[in-house]
């Protein structure tokens, strides 16, 4: 079954969950290619570059139902029905697998995220409930590893079960739950937050995005180069957004420590 839902809705709706993230000592705040204000360079950031933090990179993913027995998983015992394929886009169409390969490759968060759900009134019970996130899979591209081919390809997947990475089934090595996705962010946070937003490895990771950005086949060479001359005078973490959204069509979160509030609660003295 084809999913009903739009790949702009399910991202809105697990970019909500991880701006608040219940649960989690973390937070993230979407960033987007356009950060400056009208009229004041380098002004209107969504978020404080000043304090520790990390980038994260997801590509939003749909997935198909699938609740037939001649599905290929079924028929050979992999999965049970109903489960589902969340496809990985053919290299004879786009190099966004080997380009957010090389991201991660670079040290970066980088995730394939899909729901385990194909219908609004799935998508809208899971949104009032808070469970968007918890009702996904999360899989690095690294899991997946370099495809050799230019097939089709899909990941298929039940929620707290090990996903195969088909059309020639391999069993992979990461469930894909939430709690691997967070205790790996949890992880990133602890050991390079400290310099993750720092100017310098903003430049470094813009640079590596521009090189990465030249194995876009479907841009064409004069447009790649006038991206470059455009973005060399604009802010790092614009340059990252711009070349996450356009060339690798994923979005850039920054993961930040929650405030926390304190509240001053009175004292009274006994007499």
């Amino acid at each position: 079954m084809k999913p009903n839902i739009s790949e702009f809705s399910y991202g809105y709706a697990l970019t909500d969950e991880l701006i608040h993230w219940h649960g989690m000592t973390l937070k993230a705040a979407p960033v987007f290619p356009s950060l400056y204000a009208e009229g004041q360079k380098g002004g209107g950031y969504d978020v404080r570059l000043d304090g520790p933090g990390i980038p994260l990179f997801l590509q939003f993913k749909l997935a198909h139902k699938m609740t037939r027995k001649s599905a290929m998983e079924y028929k050979r015992g992999l999965l049970q029905i109903p489960f589902y394929r969340m496809h990985i886009r053919a290299s004879r169409h786009s190099d966004q697998h080997e380009m957010l390969l090389d991201l991660e490759n670079v040290g970066q968060e980088v995730y394939y995220t899909a729901p385990a759900f194909h219908a609004p009134q799935e998508l809208n019970e899971a949104y009032l409930n808070h469970k968007v996130k918890d009702r996904s899979v999360w899989i690095k591209p690294s899991t997946i590893g370099v495809i050799q081919d230019d097939l089709d390809h899909h990941v298929a997947f039940r929620l707290n079960e090990a996903p195969h990475f088909c059309s020639k089934p391999r069993l992979l090595k990461s469930m894909g739950t939430l709690e691997e996705f967070q205790g790996n962010i949890l992880r990133a946070f602890q050991e390079t937050s400290h310099y993750g937003l720092k100017n310098e490895n903003l430049v470094r990771i813009a640079s590596a995005l521009s090189g990465i950005a030249e194995k876009h086949r479907h841009i064409s060479i004069l447009s790649r180069n006038l991206s470059r001359e455009s973005l060399d005078d604009r802010h790092p973490l614009e340059r990252i957004a711009f070349y996450a959204h356009v060339f690798l069509d994923c979005q850039l979160f920054i993961i930040r420590k929650k405030r926390v509030i304190r509240k001053l609660v009175g004292k009274t003295r006994s007499r």
